[in-house]
């Protein structure tokens, strides 16, 4: 009865997980098709295939333009735009090809107050020139208030932002923006009807030139512009169209910027004051660095000295200590000197 036992949930166990392969690859795939339209209006070419072109017949497999890396882990791939040089999107689903994992994150979903799993997509365009000046820099993002507090602290470049609600978006999402200027600029009729209609699977749409990641030195702090889309994954035929709807403003949101994105003077020194600000901190820090370094280097020779003089004879140490004096008397003379 043991082995009976045994060999059923090992059954039950690969049955699910072949179940939940199929389920996740279904819908990642049906994901994609529903948003095929907007993609191929959008680009030259969908998919990691050089040789398959959006001038080709809508009929190709869905398989050319979406690549599985993992049981839970889907990509792809757009390139050939005006105003962006590429585009990358994850489809990151549910582990439903291990059941055991999946409850245990609900699990600890509940037990810490966290948010759920999700089936989520993010979009991440590459503004042509992105390291260039094709419009002025700046941070702005439109987030779902379920995850803004999270949001706000992973992100460094939301950090620096000043959170507001607007009355033209849903009371479930809330602008984060340098400045109103900026806002004022990017809510586009398209894009605020977008994000009406697709408030039930917008997670956050940011448009930024600085690092998502914290710099910890002033090289690690280099402005590139790029534009992000986090979105749940649809159920429903109405936020499939939804979602279409969503992707193709937050493409054309980049087209807007680069028209419009060029501050008035007033506007661009407080941008600009921000960052030096960032870079400031970040000098000072890495100057304490080097005097914390440069200050534990002088107690361990201090300490090294003490032992080699404990060696020596009275009279020795006596001498030691007499020029140990004198070498001090010399350096307190040389800072005044310097002072004067």
């Amino acid at each position: 009865m043991n082995e009976i036992w045994f060999f059923a949930i090992v059954v039950a166990f690969i049955a699910l997980h072949v179940i939940g392969n199929s389920w996740n690859k279904r819908k990642a795939t049906n994901w994609m098709k529903s948003q095929l339209e907007v993609l191929r209006s959008q680009f030259f070419q969908v998919g990691f295939d050089e040789s398959v072109t959006t001038m080709e017949s809508s009929n190709t497999p869905v398989s050319k333009y979406l690549k599985r890396i993992s049981p839970v882990d889907y990509v792809f791939y757009a390139t050939g735009r005006l105003n962006i040089s590429m585009l990358h999107g994850k489809i990151t689903m549910l582990t439903r090809h291990n059941i055991i994992m999946m409850v245990f994150d609900y699990v600890f979903s509940f037990l810490f107050s966290t948010e759920p799993p999700k089936d989520l997509v993010e979009i991440v365009a590459r503004p042509t020139d992105s390291d260039k000046s094709s419009y002025d820099g700046f941070v702005f993002a439109i987030v779902n208030k379920d995850i803004m507090k999270r949001v706000r602290e992973e992100s460094y470049d939301l950090s620096l932002t000043k959170t507001t609600d607007h009355p033209k978006l849903p009371v479930s999402c809330t602008v984060m923006s340098e400045a109103a200027e900026i806002t004022e600029t990017l809510f586009t009729p398209e894009l605020l009807a977008a994000v009406k209609a697709a408030e039930s699977v917008l997670q956050y749409l940011v448009i930024s030139d600085l690092p998502v990641d914290r710099p910890k030195t002033v090289e690690e702090y280099v402005p590139t512009k790029r534009a992000l889309l986090s979105i749940k994954i649809a159920k429903t035929p109405a936020e499939e169209q939804s979602t279409a709807q969503l992707l193709n403003a937050f493409l054309n949101t980049v087209d807007v910027a680069v028209a419009k994105a060029h501050w008035r003077p007033e506007v661009s020194r407080k941008l600009r004051a921000t960052r030096d600000d960032e870079i400031r901190k970040l000098k000072k820090a890495a100057d304490d660095e080097k005097a914390e370094e440069l200050a534990k280097q002088r107690a361990k020779e201090k300490r090294e000295q003490k032992q080699e003089i404990a060696k020596l004879t009275a009279e020795e140490q006596r001498k030691a200590q007499v020029k140990e004096r004198e070498k001090e008397l010399r350096r307190m003379r040389s800072k005044q000197v310097r002072k004067a």
